[in-house]
């Protein structure tokens, strides 16, 4: 029982891990002094006091522990250095998942003689679509300068390692500008 609600877990909050390719986008203030930033802290997470299922599987210390090791890993690679005690920025993320059903109406088309003819075929698919943001907030005044969302299509079936390894891909994606190049 509880390797199915671990897999069930990672597979809801885990991005990217299907077939299908991440999607990421990023924002950032333009006026941040991004080249004062040299040192990093995590933000504690918010407690989720609303008791629901969906609830319980985003707080999954499990998968908390994955983000953190990942971004850590990439922020280092990028010259980071990371400070609980005076950092430059702080980093946050949020996860989430979503049912999603993807509808393809192939209707009309142009015939072999300029004919017009119809079509009798309507493909539904039904999947589950996982987001990442990763949040980097100003550590002195408090506001938000930068966040990258990465959105991919989730596999229930995957194995932990897979989970992982797509995991730490949707990162390197998110984090691959930061810091932006004003």
């Amino acid at each position: 029982m509880k390797t199915t609600v671990l897999s069930l877990t990672l597979s809801l909050l885990a991005l990217a891990i299907g077939c299908s390719p991440v999607s990421v986008k990023h924002d950032y203030d333009s006026e941040a002094n991004f080249a004062a930033f040299k040192t990093y802290a995590w933000m504690s997470a918010p407690i989720n006091g609303t008791g629901s299922v969906e609830a319980a599987l985003q707080s999954n210390s499990l998968l908390d522990k994955r983000i953190k090791q990942s971004a850590d890993r990439h922020l280092a690679a990028k010259g980071f250095t990371k400070d609980a005690t005076s950092p430059d920025f702080l980093v946050a993320y949020h996860v989430g998942a979503q049912d999603r059903i993807d509808v393809t109406d192939w209707g009309y088309g142009h015939g072999r003689f300029g004919r017009w003819f119809g079509g009798d075929r309507v493909d539904v698919h039904q999947f589950k679509e996982g987001t990442l943001i990763l949040d980097i907030i100003d550590a002195r005044t408090k506001q938000l300068v930068w966040r990258g969302v990465a959105i991919g299509t989730l596999d229930p079936n995957a194995s932990a390692k897979a989970l992982n390894r797509k995991l730490d891909e949707a990162i390197v994606e998110i984090l691959a500008k930061f810091p932006p190049t004003i």
